[in-house]
């Protein structure tokens, strides 16, 4: 039955209401509650289109670009490349801050540890779960607040080749909500006696590096020795992108620390001498046993890592600073190399104390600052071969001899063979276009340690 009325609408009434499929709308956005607004204007929509090489391939003709291009789709989005590096700062704290952080560590450890036996006996080494098993118990117990119980459950779960049997008292993860830097180089750290102001007590260096930074994480560490307050805050630093073509091969040893393809040679006589310094001085001792040496081993405790670590970076600076743009750092790949080799019985604390994956990773970030990409390649027979010819030769001590009659320093020529290696790992790796959808690197691109 139709209705007695018909219904009347405004010309706009009907907009909004179910059947506005072939509504015109354009009455209401020119009404007066529209009225002063800006209106749109059509952009003018322009692609950059990508140059053809001759070859007939769409891409970069410079190898180079190419090399830029991978390692921009393996560090990051469209050529952002970051940095992460660690600013070692010393706390200025008073005896009633000392005591408040000291409780705090302490009382963080001991969370730690009840975390991780509970986390034995549950057979629970997932932190979700963990968290629920004793998140509320830690929390009551130890009345700390809800980031350092999570910064604990984190510490138990953190993947291990080997899980410890306790934690010791030392170092505490902090996350963006346990500190933040303040005006007038202080900072603001939670501890179980509130908030404290601490001022930090850095130099130029340090105040370069953490300018207009905001960093999100940072650890703090007591020095028992020292018995000083450290903060090491993490900081992120855009970089340019690393790019290069050009491969630097740079061999590692004992006898010759470091050998580069570019002409530079780091002995490692003084780094023998001083680990068998030290050596012998622990072993001297070590045979005494008496509360002054034992004072006199607890004086010497990180020395020599100390020595070595700062030669390490020496040696790192000057190899990054041999480089030029548009290099490529090649090392050979050096893992588990302790295991592989058979020394005397003489030469196995040289062997083992060797810190060459220090230097590497000293090197890589360095290079990475300047935009210079760092590669592995294979380390079989690169000081056998012949860097001329290419078949195996013979090394005797320190010289490489070959029947074509190709004569030289072992270290150099191997270094040789390490950048030839590199550059066709790189021709390799750009004959082929890279997976974006894959998760495995190519073996070129394996940056860092």
């Amino acid at each position: 039955m139709s209705s007695k009325y018909k219904r009347v609408g405004t010309k706009t009434s009907s907009f909004g209401s179910p059947g506005r499929i072939g509504h015109d709308s354009t009455p209401f956005y020119t009404s007066k509650l529209y009225e002063g607004l800006p209106k749109e204007e059509m952009v003018k929509y322009v692609e950059n289109p990508i140059r053809k090489s001759r070859k007939g391939t769409y891409g970069f003709s410079r190898m180079g670009n190419c090399v830029s291009l991978l390692f921009s789709l393996y560090y990051g989005i469209f050529n952002i490349v970051r940095l992460v590096k660690t600013v070692k700062c010393k706390l200025e704290v008073n005896q009633q801050e000392r005591q408040s952080i000291l409780e705090t560590i302490s009382r963080f450890t001991q969370a730690c540890n009840d975390a991780l036996e509970i986390a034995r006996e549950n057979k629970i080494w997932n932190t979700y779960k963990l968290h629920h098993a004793c998140y509320y118990s830690l929390k009551e117990k130890y009345q700390l607040t809800s980031n350092y119980i999570i910064r604990a459950i984190a510490r138990v779960t953190t993947k291990r080749q080997r899980k410890p049997k306790s934690f010791k008292g030392g170092s505490i993860e902090l996350d963006k909500d346990l500190f933040s830097i303040e005006a007038k180089e202080r900072i603001s750290l939670a501890t179980i006696g509130g908030r404290l102001k601490l001022k930090l007590s850095i130099g130029n260096y340090q105040r370069g590096l953490l300018k207009g930074q905001k960093p999100k994480s940072a650890t703090l560490i007591y020095n028992k020795r020292k018995k000083a307050f450290y903060i090491n805050f993490v900081l992120e630093k855009e970089v340019p992108t690393p790019f290069g073509g050009n491969s630097v091969g740079v061999d590692l040893g004992i006898n010759n620390i470091a050998t580069t393809s570019n002409g530079l040679r780091f002995s490692g006589k003084k780094a023998i001498h001083i680990r068998k310094h030290f050596a012998k001085l622990r072993q001297s001792l070590q045979r005494k046993g008496t509360k002054s040496s034992l004072r006199r081993l607890k004086w010497l405790s990180g020395r020599e890592q100390r020595w070595m670590a700062d030669l390490n970076h020496r040696i790192s600076k000057r190899i990054v600073e041999s480089c030029k743009e548009g290099d490529v750092i090649v090392f050979e790949n050096l893992t588990h190399i302790r295991k592989r080799m058979r020394v005397a019985r003489k030469q196995r604390l040289i062997q083992h104390s060797w810190s060459f994956s220090q230097l590497q990773t000293f090197i890589a970030y360095k290079a990475l600052e300047k935009g210079i990409p760092v590669i592995f390649i294979d380390p079989a027979y690169t000081s056998k071969t012949c860097s001329r010819c290419g078949s195996l030769g013979s090394r005797i001590r320190h010289s490489f001899f070959c029947s074509c009659g190709y004569r030289n320093n072992a270290d150099y020529s191997a270094t040789f063979n390490i950048s030839s290696r590199g550059h066709a790992l790189l021709v390799g790796a750009l004959s082929k276009s890279p997976d974006v959808g894959s998760t495995d690197k190519p073996a070129a691109l394996a940056v860092g340690v």
